[in-house]
């Protein structure tokens, strides 16, 4: 309840903010900002200075976000003009939240069929890049990791085990919790630990929320109003949670609309989306 309620205050805030950074309207004069927007343009004449700001992301009304600066008391207004694929979220998630399609990196001891043999304790969920070639490597080479196998591969697989390093994709889940990941030509199965460190660095803003810290550069002409533009940092307060199981969710949401009425419906969503 307090938390959705300070969702609601934020957003609220943010509004009012916005409204009291405003400046008066002259429709003749182009760089004035419209009625009820800060003025980003300045002043004609005026020289637009840059700096490299980080802050707590206290409130966003998309395209307009607030942040609150490491340093220094003043709250800053800013439109955010990056694009989609220049802002990157880093932070943690839990287990279940890794879903597949995704991307995904880390160290595992294999047999030679590439199988599991003990939990994954650590992986990167990652976005892959032309350059980066997916697979499965050892020292001294890629291992034959094909379904068929031949009779010397049937034999040893219980015995020959070597830790390589994965990188593929998640194709799928299965029901006792193993990941099936596509390393390029070859095929891996683990488990992973329920209490494996899930490391995220993906460039999604729909991941992005209030409590973040953003870091990028600010294009200004007033202190405390200015324009986000090109690589944009952000660092998750929190960890990225797994998805409800939906009857448990839809128990919970029936009991919450009981006590404290229908819930906030931007509350879950991306600040771009609020």
């Amino acid at each position: 309840m307090h938390r959705q309620i300070s969702h609601l205050c934020a957003a609220i805030l943010f509004s009012l903010a916005v409204l009291l950074l405003s400046f008066p309207v002259n429709a003749q004069n182009p760089n004035q900002p419209q009625q009820g927007m800060p003025n980003f343009n300045g002043r004609p004449g005026q020289k637009q200075e840059r700096t490299s700001l980080s802050g707590k992301l206290t409130a966003a009304l998309p395209p307009l976000i607030k942040l609150k600066p490491e340093k220094g008391n003043q709250e800053w207004t800013i439109r955010v003009d990056s694009k989609p694929d220049e802002i990157v979220v880093r932070g943690e998630a839990e287990k279940g939240w890794v879903r597949p399609g995704m991307f995904v990196h880390f160290e595992a001891t294999l047999d030679k069929k590439g199988v599991g043999q003990s939990a994954v304790s650590e992986v990167s969920v990652f976005t892959p890049t032309p350059q980066l070639e997916l697979g499965v490597t050892e020292q001294g080479g890629l291992p034959d990791f094909s379904s068929a196998g031949s009779e010397e591969t049937t034999e040893s697989s219980g015995e020959e085990v070597s830790k390589y390093t994965v990188v593929g994709r998640l194709s799928g889940v299965a029901r006792d919790g193993k990941w099936s990941v596509t390393a390029g030509k070859a095929k891996v199965t683990v488990e992973v630990a329920e209490d494996a460190k899930i490391s995220v660095e993906l460039p999604d803003p729909r991941l992005i929320r209030i409590g973040d810290t953003v870091k990028g550069t600010v294009y200004y002409y007033n202190q405390g109003v200015g324009i986000l533009k090109g690589e944009v940092e952000v660092e998750a307060a929190e960890p990225f949670a797994a998805p409800e199981d939906p009857r448990e969710a839809r128990r919970k949401s029936r009991s919450r609309e009981k006590e404290e009425g229908p819930a906030n419906p931007a509350e879950a969503k991306s600040i771009f989306d609020m």
